[in-house]
């Protein structure tokens, strides 16, 4: 018998995720849009089918407390 669940822990901070990777797993049913924004900091488009790039950068800058330019 063999068992496959989504999530294992990973070795890394999931915001160091390729943000098209998380697009992948979110097409895949493997993660939902409001998990990839949440835990990963990937915001998508409205439909789920690609990446916003300029919302993820700032996602990502919100959720580590980055400041910058």
């Amino acid at each position: 018998v063999t068992l496959r669940l989504p999530g294992g822990g990973g070795f890394s901070s999931p915001l160091e995720r390729e943000p098209e990777k998380v697009l992948w797993d979110v097409r895949q049913g493997r993660v939902s849009i409001e998990a990839a924004r949440e835990l990963y900091g990937v915001v998508l488009s409205a439909d789920g089918s690609k990446v916003d790039q300029a919302a993820t950068e700032k996602r990502r800058k919100d959720l580590t407390g980055a400041t910058g330019p």
